[in-house]
């Protein structure tokens, strides 16, 4: 497999292992535990470990980019350097331990609280480790700052609302009896802070988009690889936004409905899977098209 794409499979898989690693047990918190903590405890440390992992794989990947070639990356001289001198290599080092932290946390804490929420400490460091090995520590001046913590909240925020359809999603796997009626109370109780998080990422995406694309860059978004990847991320958002919409508006008020009057639960439930199920399928090709603009140069910078 070529080097480029190695490097975005890697980031992707790390992105998509931290959404779930951090925002599944986030979501058990503030949700008042609609999934069971077996299920949050083991999934989650599964994504940790694949965030780990990837952490160290992704490091290899980048120094053979930056190297050239794959013989430089089995160096450990080529490997050292990039920790050492570089924000990019300090950042892998400090993802993969934070997320072994996590795991590490997450299987002997049990389900005490105060294991769960440094867990989540954890496992939220790691994912804001992404601002330092991504365009978000790249900006330099007074808005460097600027930049780069609104890269670390859009990280979170993206965490949040992922790692909720994740909880979602395992909920609506196997619904019967009475969990139907927890599972709709915690849809329409995540209508606020869902809301927060999109509102949360199209405020730092804004302002991230003003950093990558500046005033002069603005024509050259449709004409470069970074542009058409951002519009494509756009799109996604902006179907994910309307299934979200769709959920809280149409959907979840159906199945309320059917429970309270009684009435077969099938059809709604059905059509929450599918709704719910094609907004995580979307997120999940969102989060790999920002691993690919992560190795493309923005209209800034050109």
């Amino acid at each position: 497999m070529p080097i480029d794409l190695t490097v975005v499979v890697l980031r992707w898989l790390q992105f998509a292992a931290a959404v779930v690693a951090l925002g599944l047990p986030l979501f058990r918190i503030y949700a008042s535990g609609p999934v069971p903590s077996r299920s949050v405890r083991r999934v989650a440390i599964t994504a940790g470990l694949l965030l780990a992992v990837g952490a160290a794989a992704g490091l290899v990947a980048q120094t053979a980019m930056m190297a050239g070639g794959w013989a430089a990356a089995a160096d450990p001289a080529s490997i050292g350097y990039v920790i050492q001198s570089t924000s990019l290599g300090m950042a892998h080092i400090a993802r993969a331990i934070l997320a072994l932290t996590g795991v590490a946390i997450s299987m002997f804490g049990q389900d005490r609280k105060v294991a769960q929420l440094m867990a989540v400490a954890a496992f939220a460091g790691a994912t804001a480790s992404f601002a330092w090995s991504g365009h978000g520590a790249a900006s330099e001046g007074a808005g460097g700052l600027i930049h780069l913590i609104a890269d670390i909240i859009h990280a979170l925020a993206a965490a949040v609302w992922l790692g909720a359809l994740a909880g979602f999603c395992m909920r609506l796997c196997r619904p019967f009896g009475g969990e139907i009626e927890t599972t709709t109370r915690a849809l329409a109780g995540f209508a606020t802070v869902g809301s927060a998080a999109v509102s949360v990422l199209v405020l730092t995406g804004l302002i991230n988009a003003g950093f990558l694309i500046g005033i002069d860059g603005v024509v050259r978004v449709a004409s470069s690889t970074w542009g058409l990847l951002l519009l494509g991320k756009l799109a996604l958002f902006i179907l994910m936004v309307g299934l979200a919409a769709h959920n809280r508006f149409t959907l979840t008020p159906a199945l309320a409905r059917a429970i309270t009057h009684d009435t077969p639960t099938d059809g709604p439930v059905r059509r929450l899977q599918l709704s719910i199920g094609l907004e995580m399928a979307a997120g999940l090709v969102l989060l790999g098209l920002v691993a690919a603009m992560g190795v493309q140069m923005p209209p800034a910078s050109m």
